[in-house]
């Protein structure tokens, strides 16, 4: 595990983990803990929580004494989905079920993420991540400023996994 990982990130992810297993929700960590927990160079400051909008409802249901945003279609210039805000051990987590991205003039959805996690395992857990090259695709699209230094770490992170190229 990347020694970026604040504990109580950890101590949060191991909470979210044992209320959501066995709920039937699928979900996924996207955003920088999920770069952090495969070995990209960044250090997380929230939890990025991908589903479905069924799946969002749910997880604020499961997480209601820890809201601070309810579930709700929401909508900004680059991203829409049912999104909630939660804090859990003091860190900041976002739930975002049915998660479309604005790129080149229309919506695109993100729930392939759901059906290819790739799976981490963590002092004794099983959490699902957001493929680094699905990560990297979607940072490329959007082509913020503030995104560049972590596409150069995914990257690097790539090139480590894969020194080949192939």
């Amino acid at each position: 595990m990347s020694k970026m990982i604040d504990f109580k990130i950890v101590k949060a992810l191991k909470l979210i983990e044992s209320k959501l297993r066995g709920s039937g929700v699928r979900w996924v960590l996207a955003g920088s803990v999920s770069l952090a927990l495969q070995g990209v160079d960044v250090k997380p400051n929230d939890i990025d929580i991908l589903t479905d909008e069924k799946g969002a409802l749910e997880i604020n249901r499961i997480l209601k004494d820890y809201e601070v945003k309810p579930v709700r279609f929401r909508r900004s210039k680059a991203f829409q989905s049912y999104f909630g805000e939660f804090e859990i051990e003091g860190v900041k987590v976002e739930v975002m079920g049915d998660l479309r991205e604005f790129v080149e003039g229309e919506w695109r959805s993100l729930s392939h993420r759901l059906s290819t996690p790739r799976i981490i395992e963590v002092e004794g857990i099983r959490l699902p991540v957001s493929q680094l090259e699905d990560q990297l695709r979607s940072y490329q699209a959007l082509g913020r400023r503030k995104d560049s230094s972590k596409v150069r770490r995914i990257r690097e992170a790539l090139a480590r996994r894969n020194p080949d190229g192939a």
